[in-house]
């Protein structure tokens, strides 16, 4: 990448297009405001599918772009080939796990999945190919900057009761419209460390990190000569110094011990990288003083973990609390460690391509055992590398893996590369991925922590291609077909008809279409079978518009129909004693009929057993008849999660039932 802009000089169309995909791109950014209080999770749903929904309109244009201007097309790209065959042995870990349907879809509550990962990869793909010089990318970060302070701000005022809304969520730790802590620590941390790469660059001299000749040299000493260039960039300094501040306190009140683990990483790494590769100024100091910092901290929390004269400091803090009581019986810390246990052994039963994606409570259940007193349900490892493997196995950890061995690589030749001031930038990117890594050992991906990854993989993806365009560039022989190849006769031809005014009004319309039937199919639906299924939870509706919003759910996105059905089964359990004989006929026949659904969606689903267990027993009390299809699930929910605590009462009220028996 270079720090100027390439854009100039463009056809009308060429500027079109390009601007139109840059628009979306930085729409996305957005992403973490969007709040959805009509739906179920509205701090989830809304945001995954309004990022799916930006990113297909976005990645339609994109292919108009780089057929009509190939120059777009994506170079050859280790970083992008590595994200690549993660969606791809994704893909294939989910056709042989458990449940291809929960691998492709997911749940409301954490709306990842297969579908969810190619979203983002495309999203890589297109910012890479777009934003490709520095300039650029100080764009992209400082767009992403300023939503993140406006998220850190609309916290920190509800934390401090300054306002109060639905639409933030509340608590002794900052939550925001993000709706949990741990997701504004891994957001802010990411945007601290990147904002301070971004302060230096804005006043280094960047001429020397291009090759275009004395000529642009001299423009660019004149430009930065220039008051209202010198205005514009105080402003942009003290925007960036701010942001800095409001991000810190925010990421302080978030109070997150994974993020904290992730922030001290990221500045050693920044550390590291600089002292190796850094250039022998001022920097080298600050450097040393992160190290000298970093002591500090490491001996204040020793003393405050060993000796109570610190007492009223920690007392005084929730953050401080939360930091210096980590111990081996941590309720919080002794859940993750017995959960990623339990994915490691269920690993060893599926060992190539592990369970799926997004089935880790069934390897979980199947491995856990209640006697470790943990009381918590864990559907996700709450350790990357831990879900990885047993989610997608030897072969997705290692596709994992590799993504982040070409960023390392990727960063350092950068590091070695680049001018004083692209170094900066390079090195605190790099240092916000370390701080990423870190802290998703102890945590897992949200839509917003997965976005902060995909944006920074971009970056690495589009100084790659920079330094292969550059290396190309200076020996011909070298260059290669690109990414994607696009050097066909049949894609010229297509890349000559889409410059006419015809060709580009007919893939307009093609891809409208094709857009427009995703949009519906995949994001609308999903919306509304959300929206729907809050409906059941108002108290003042009778059961049959209960029952029917509950179908409309289910009809209207099949994919996610099994949060639904289990929503259904609970409902009715609890209150099968309010039920009036039609409501209960009503309730068993749409049971029995989407409990058989449920199970062939997700064959190993042992909270479906369980639950449909627990139903048939409240019913044998009436019916004692109803006690065999009790058991017939039981014993099922047994063999697929045996040591569980619902498998354990479930079965003592079966024993019970059965005893009583007449």
């Amino acid at each position: 990448m270079t720090s100027g802009n390439p854009t100039t000089q463009l056809s009308d169309s060429e500027r079109a297009l390009l601007y139109t995909v840059r628009a979306g791109a930085l729409a996305i950014l957005f992403m973490p405001l969007i709040v959805t209080s009509q739906t179920l999770f509205p701090f989830i749903v809304g945001k995954a599918l309004f990022a799916r929904s930006v990113i297909e309109i976005t990645a339609a244009v994109w292919l108009m772009l780089i057929f009509a201007y190939p120059k777009y097309k994506p170079t050859r790209s280790w970083v992008l080939t590595a994200f690549g065959a993660w969606v791809i042995i994704s893909l294939l870990a989910g056709f042989t796990g458990v449940s291809l349907l929960r691998s492709l879809w997911s749940t409301y509550e954490r709306m990842q999945g297969i579908v969810d990962l190619a979203h983002w990869f495309a999203f890589v793909v297109i910012l890479s190919t777009t934003f490709r010089n520095f300039n650029d990318w100080k764009l992209v970060f400082s767009v992403n900057l300023g939503v993140s302070t406006l998220v850190s701000v609309l916290g920190i005022g509800a934390y401090i009761d300054i306002w109060e809304s639905d639409l933030i969520g509340t608590g002794t730790r900052i939550q925001s419209t993000l709706g949990n802590a741990t997701y504004v620590g891994a957001y802010t941390m990411v945007n601290v460390l990147i904002a301070i790469g971004l302060m230096p660059h804005a006043w280094q001299d960047n001429a020397a990190s291009t090759s275009h000749g004395a000529a642009r040299r001299r423009r660019r000493r004149s430009a930065r000569r220039s008051e209202s260039r010198s205005d514009a960039r105080i402003w942009l300094s003290v925007f960036w110094i701010s942001s800095i501040g409001i991000n810190l306190c925010a990421f302080w009140l978030a109070g997150t011990r994974g993020s904290f683990v992730g922030m001290a990483a990221g500045t050693l790494a920044f550390a590291s990288m600089y002292v190796l590769w850094g250039a022998a100024d001022v920097l080298r100091k600050v450097v040393y003083a992160i190290l000298g910092i970093a002591a500090v901290a490491t001996i204040f929390v020793i003393v405050a973990m060993t000796t109570p004269w610190v007492d009223p400091i920690v007392d005084s803090s929730t953050t401080l609390r939360r930091i210096t009581t980590v111990n081996l019986e941590d309720a919080s810390l002794k859940g993750r460690t017995i959960a990623v246990g339990a994915g490691l052994r269920a690993y060893l039963d599926k060992p190539f391509f592990g369970w799926g994606p997004e089935n880790y409570l069934i390897a979980w259940g199947r491995y856990f055992d209640m006697e470790s007193g943990v009381v918590e349900r864990f559907d996700q490892a709450h350790n990357k590398l831990a879900e990885e493997l047993t989610t997608k196995g030897a072969f997705g950890l290692a596709a994992y893996v590799w993504i982040w061995a070409a960023m390392g690589w990727i960063i350092v030749i950068a590091m070695r590369r680049r001018d004083r001031a692209d170094k900066i930038m390079v090195a605190f990117v790099g240092a916000a991925l370390v701080g990423f890594f870190a802290q998703n050992m102890f945590l897992f991906d949200s839509p917003v922590t997965a976005f902060q990854f995909a944006m920074m993989v971009a970056f690495v993806a589009a100084e790659e291609q920079w330094q292969r365009r550059t290396n190309e560039a200076s020996e011909p022989d070298r260059r290669s077909t690109g990414f994607l190849s696009f050097d066909s006769s049949l894609a010229r031809n297509v890349g000559v008809l889409l410059r006419t005014p015809v060709g580009g009004i007919v893939g307009a319309i093609t891809l409208a279409a094709l857009v427009t039937a995703a949009l519906v199919f995949f994001n609308i639906r999903a919306f509304t079978a959300a929206t729907a299924v809050v409906q059941t939870t108002n108290p003042q509706i009778s059961w049959d518009e209960r029952f029917g919003y509950f179908e409309e759910s289910i009809d209207d996105f099949p994919g996610l129909a099994n949060y639904p059905r289990l929503l259904l089964l609970s409902q009715v359990t609890n209150n099968i004693g309010s039920l009036t004989t039609d409501e209960l006929t009503s309730a068993l026949g749409m049971i029995e009929r989407e409990g058989i659904r449920a199970i062939e969606d997700e064959p190993e689903s042992w909270r479906v057993h369980l639950s449909m267990a627990r139903f048939y027993q409240l019913l044998s009390q009436a019916n004692p008849d109803f006690l065999d299809a009790a058991r017939e699930h039981l014993d099922e929910g047994i063999k697929l999660a045996p040591r569980t605590l619902e498998a354990d009462s479930t079965r003592r009220e079966q024993e019970r039932l059965e005893a009583a028996r007449p």
